[in-house]
């Protein structure tokens, strides 16, 4: 069981038990109405929705769904992704409360899942994703939770940093750079590698197309490099099935293949197969495994062996 401690556990019956394959990160939704609105229709059964957390305008957390089941909020993205439900409308932004309250979130799912204090806006990246960002796949809703709260991902990484002790992955330093004669928001964001929006978060702008020359901006620094490897977390058992179509086994096949276990003829590439249970079972053999230990499906140990770079 995944419970975050300190939180509102209400536990409804919508949901997949035992169905969270993997966690790339943490999905921003927005209610369109109320927590406790959102509550009540999520224990109805013909809703066919839910949520693995709400959060209230002033900061209440509700978690409705453990995160080692499947919450049904983003259809073809439930999977392998956390959900935040945030009570409120399309277009509004978070309180300072939700903004708080998400950062505890993410430190948890940081701290418990290992995912990555950093923004995403890939279906197969890791970290703070948006609800729209999974098109037509994830449900069609592009507004949700809307353009303000994607905007407020570097608030919540900074919550959450500040939560878990540390820092988020993005590099939270900033540098200063003085406007220059003919320029504008969109060139010193390509010059600085960042976002439009990150920098009219950063600096405050109410009209962003008003710059001055000598004006001071604040730019993302450069991202410290980590002094040590990271790796991808074990995604699960069940996670490795016929159908399976994922980096990560992709990123799997190559260490395999490092290690000369590679029983492939093709590949590896990112769709599970039989080539990828032998080879595994053969890495499985390699550490000492026999029998059913050496099934080619991984387990925690020998993934942990392996050392699978994140992807």
């Amino acid at each position: 069981m995944a419970r975050m401690p300190g939180v509102q556990w209400r536990p409804v019956p919508n949901c997949t038990k035992g169905g969270q394959e993997a966690v790339y990160g943490v999905v921003l939704h927005i209610m369109q109405g109320t927590l406790w609105g959102s509550d009540s229709w999520f224990r109805n059964p013909s809703a066919q929705a839910s949520s693995h957390f709400g959060v209230g305008k002033d900061g209440t957390i509700l978690q409705w769904v453990d995160t080692a089941d499947r919450a049904w909020a983003q259809a073809a993205g439930n999977r392998t992704w956390i959900s935040i439900e945030h009570e409120g409308k399309s277009g509004e932004s978070l309180t300072a409360a939700q903004i708080t309250a998400d950062g505890k979130i993410l430190a948890w799912v940081h701290k418990t899942h290992g995912v990555k204090l950093q923004s995403t806006d890939s279906v197969t990246g890791r970290g703070l994703g948006w609800h729209g960002m999974g098109g037509s796949a994830w449900g069609g809703h592009t507004a949700c939770p809307g353009t303000p709260i994607k905007n407020q991902r570097d608030e919540i990484l900074k919550a959450a940093g500040a939560s878990s002790g540390g820092s988020s992955d993005t590099g939270s330093s900033t540098t200063t750079y003085t406007v220059k004669k003919g320029d504008t928001l969109y060139s010193i964001a390509k010059a600085h590698k960042t976002t439009v929006a990150k920098l009219v978060s950063l600096n405050g702008l109410k009209d962003a197309d008003k710059l001055s020359v000598g004006q001071k901006l604040k730019v993302p620094g450069a991202a410290s490099k980590p002094s040590t490897p990271t790796y991808e977390p074990f995604p699960g058992s069940n996670f490795f099935h016929g159908g399976r179509h994922s980096p990560i086994i992709t990123a799997m096949g190559r260490r395999l293949v490092a290690e000369g276990c590679g029983k492939y003829s093709n590949g590896p590439g990112p769709d599970w197969t039989n080539s990828d249970k032998n080879s595994y079972a053969a890495w499985q053999r390699k550490l000492g495994y026999s029998g059913d230990d050496a099934n080619g499906i991984p387990g925690p140990k020998s993934w942990a062996a392996l050392k699978v770079p994140n992807v």
